[in-house]
């Protein structure tokens, strides 16, 4: 039910930056428990069924049933969402058939922006995030750019960790055939002022061979620190610190192998609070991640090749919300970052020599500065009808200012049924790896990607909107929902696929990859969800993503995108005993790729399995099958079978 605007008073922001304009990100509520509240749509709390954007909420429990090692096994089964690993296009987590750069990922509001690379920068953060810190994730399809700004064309993916709170903690081990991992989170309960936790995670990545070459393959380690005080009443300043190390290895062919060393550092600090007014939020967070990667001789040790990257970044932001009597909620922010990038990856006129053991190398550095202001109306017209616009300007100190707006309504048909719009403009500027990179790297054993950017690159912009009805009946429920993007100047990666035998090593593919911008493009299509309870133990689900994404000039699908995406979900639950259970299908057809210039389609279907269960209320266990059927396919790296298994401790 659509709920008066008197009784929402969570906007988090006080609209504050020091010596420029204050800056906002989303982030939960610590109150929100359920799966009907989100923050992330309007940067309020609302109620899923009331706010107009298409969200998903995937909660604590779902991951658990799933047994998701990582994020991106988490968002398989979600809606609208595309997710490959080391596909021949580059790895991918995208929204709606936008690139996987045009979904913005927040860890509790935050920008999570390490990986500059467009193409892998999304699916590597999802797979470096401890699961067992995770309480929720928050998935808005469709742009948001009058919010969230540049990267949220195709929409935003918001993970709420835990906060700390009374002493406990967790440990879990997970095993596949190709990965071992184990964790933990400690709370160390409150003393004083302060609450604590703790959490941790390794990871263990097997060599698995092709011919003469390898996967990436070694250690991963995660440590996180988080604290809260609170400073007053509805008041509290939160801490948080992690650290991340990799440690990895990959045999490129017979006489050559990459040593990856890459070490992230971040930290922060939030003041938050709320009065009779609203609620407010002020932070500052910092990022710095360096890549190493070292490519030698097997047989003499000697150095051949080498890539650096450093990368800084730095934000201030800033919310307030004010409560204006029942009809009206206004949400004012701002933002400021600063991006410093240095690579050899990067081909620009300011390079320095860098040499390494008698290798030299050029390194070139790019600082980009963003600065935001937004505003948010929540009007409640009506008791049936919630109207949102919003409006936000942004500014990049290399393609300087523009001015972004959406229109969001939601009107409430009968009490179990819902209209839902939403148009809007989006924005996005070019990133420092679209346009100056020059970069190979071999991200499969079988295969080579050369990236090239393109410093003439224009930023992108679109307009935008979407239809949508939800309805419920019972133990039945269902979502259909229409959009539509137009975008001028869409940054396309251009890749051309060529496949060649190699002597002793087998089939070998490159791909060959250049930004461009497509003049203009229209990506459009239809999502379906439908839920039906089979009595008491079974739930069906299923969900359908139709997609037709073209250049308008020459009417060519756009690659690295499938036609048709089906997933069908069977779930069983015996909560009397422990048990509970999840079997599902997932169909991709029609996914466009370039091979030798010519343009190919591919598609394919795999089953999994999991299976959970729950000794006690400290002890769970669970085992699944990925890819039941053995699948294999090159373009989509679907290669077999996948058995994996794990146990969780509660003390």
């Amino acid at each position: 039910m659509i709920r008066k605007l008197a009784k929402k008073k969570h906007a988090l922001l006080v609209a504050v930056v020091i010596g420029a304009a204050a800056c906002g990100q989303a982030d939960a509520a610590d109150s929100i428990q359920t799966r009907d509240v989100v923050v992330t749509a309007s940067r309020t709390e609302q109620e899923v069924k009331e706010t107009p954007a298409a969200v998903e909420v995937i909660t604590k429990e779902d991951i658990e049933k799933m047994g998701a090692e990582n994020l991106a096994q988490a968002l398989q089964l979600a809606t609208g969402i595309n997710v490959l690993e080391n596909g021949m296009v580059g790895n991918q987590s995208s929204l709606r058939g936008m690139n996987t750069n045009q979904t913005l990922i927040l860890i509790d509001g935050r920008r999570v922006r390490t990986e500059n690379t467009s193409e892998t920068q999304n699916y590597y953060e999802l797979q470096r995030v401890n699961m067992d810190r995770v309480e929720r994730v928050e998935i808005v399809r469709g742009a948001v750019s009058s919010l969230y700004g540049s990267e949220a064309l195709g929409g935003v993916i918001n993970i709420i960790t835990k906060k700390p709170g009374t002493q406990g903690g967790t440990v879990s081990a997970d095993w596949t055939s190709r990965q071992k991992d184990a964790g933990f989170r400690y709370d160390l309960g409150k003393n004083g002022k302060w609450a604590w936790a703790m959490n941790g995670k390794v990871s263990d990545i097997k060599r698995r061979m092709s011919g003469a070459s390898s996967n990436q393959y070694g250690k991963k380690y995660f440590f996180g620190l988080d604290g809260r005080m609170d400073v007053a009443a509805n008041k509290q300043l939160d801490f948080f610190a992690d650290f991340l190390y990799e440690d990895l290895y990959m045999i490129d062919s017979a006489a050559a192998g990459t040593d990856y060393d890459h070490r992230r550092a971040s930290t922060g600090l939030k003041y938050s609070g709320k009065d009779k007014q609203g609620d407010y939020e002020m932070q500052v967070y910092y990022t710095y991640f360096d890549k190493d990667q070292r490519t030698r001789n097997r047989n003499t040790n000697a150095l051949t090749s080498f890539d650096d990257m450093t990368f800084n970044s730095y934000v201030a932001d800033g919310r307030r919300t004010f409560n204006l009597g029942d009809q009206h909620i206004l949400t004012v922010g701002g933002e400021y970052r600063q991006e410093d990038y240095e690579s050899t990856r990067i081909k620009k006129g300011n390079a320095r020599t860098v040499t390494r053991e008698g290798i030299t190398n050029n390194i070139s550095k790019v600082t980009m500065d963003y600065g935001a202001l937004y505003l948010q109306d929540e009007f409640m017209v009506t008791n049936k009808w919630l109207l949102i616009p919003s409006v936000r300007w942004d500014h990049n100190n290399d393609f300087g200012d523009e001015v972004t707006g959406k229109l969001g309504t939601t009107y409430k048909l009968s009490k179990n049924a819902r209209f839902k719009a939403n148009v809007g403009s989006a924005y996005r500027a070019p990133t420092a790896s679209e346009l100056y990179f020059n970069w190979q790297h071999t991200p499969t054993a079988i295969m080579t990607v050369n990236i090239q950017g393109n410093p003439d690159l224009k930023p992108e912009k679109s307009l935008n909107f979407d239809l949508g009805l939800e309805a419920e009946h019972g133990n039945t429920s269902g979502k259909f929902t229409y959009f539509h993007n137009k975008v001028d100047d869409l940054i396309n990666l251009n890749t051309t696929i060529t496949r060649a035998m190699v002597p002793g090593a087998g089939m070998r593919m490159t791909a060959n990859g250049r930004y461009e911008n497509v003049d203009k493009a229209t990506v459009q299509g239809l999502e379906l969800e439908a839920k039906q309870k089979l009595g008491k133990a079974f739930t069906l689900r299923s969900t359908y993503t139709y997609l037709d994404a073209r250049d308008d000039s020459t009417n060519a699908f756009l690659t690295g995108r499938a036609r048709h995406k089906t997933s069908l979900q069977l779930m069983y639950v015996d909560a009397q005993h422990g048990w509970d259970a999840t079997l599902w299908n997932d169909w991709l057809t029609g996914y466009h790729y370039t091979e030798s210039s010519k343009a190919k389609e591919t598609g394919e279907s795999i089953m999994n399995l999991v299976v959970n269960k729950k000794f006690n209320k400290t002890v769970s266990a669970y085992f699944g099958i990925n890819n039941l059927t053995n699948r294999k396919n090159d373009v989509l790296y679907y290669d077999g079978r996948i058995w994996r298994g794990g146990v969780k401790v509660n003390f």
